[in-house]
């Protein structure tokens, strides 16, 4: 008596275990979306910075990824997140230059929308490692002609792809 109990008891726990796993389980799929991208100034370029963006948007908000330019195929790690139409990321940091003078060991910032039609548009901020030592506010940065100001205004869309680039190897 005592050991089909102890089994029922077992049970029982092993399938409320499973039940309250099971929507923890569904919620940790992200949806996978993939982007072409141009980077211009906020008055439009004939010579946009293109490049080629491969996102996971998670139920709860976070999103996480890899982007690339048109002309460094260098995986770069993109981390942030949704909420609604509203998207934010950080691409980087990254041992190259991303085409901003964000100078290596940079990243840019994105704050946009999602438009209805899959497409995203925003601004896009270089931020460079002297900003975050604090060296810029302290006038200690490197090379001053090189550093992004704060006048420097970009935008940058995505048109969804249907290609999604090959995930490097480690």
């Amino acid at each position: 008596m005592v050991r089909w109990l102890g089994r029922l008891l077992c049970c029982a726990a092993m399938l409320s275990g499973v039940l309250l796993a099971a929507p923890g389980a569904a919620s940790a799929q992200g949806k996978q979306m993939q982007y072409t991208t141009a980077i211009t100034t906020v008055y439009g370029s004939k010579y946009p910075l293109t490049g080629h963006l491969d996102l996971e948007v998670f139920p709860d908000g976070t999103l996480r990824g890899y982007y690339h330019t048109s002309y460094y195929k260098l995986y770069i790690p993109v981390a942030g997140g949704q909420d609604g139409d509203y998207v934010w990321f950080d691409i980087g940091p990254s041992d190259i230059d991303l085409g901003l003078n964000a100078g290596p060991h940079g990243k840019l910032h994105f704050v946009g929308t999602m438009n209805p039609d899959g497409t995203f548009r925003g601004q896009v901020y270089p931020e460079t490692a002297a900003i975050y030592s604090g060296l810029a506010a302290q006038g200690q940065q490197a090379f001053p002609d090189a550093q992004p100001t704060s006048n420097d205004q970009y935008v940058m869309t995505g048109t969804p792809s249907a290609t999604m680039e090959p995930t490097p190897e480690p």
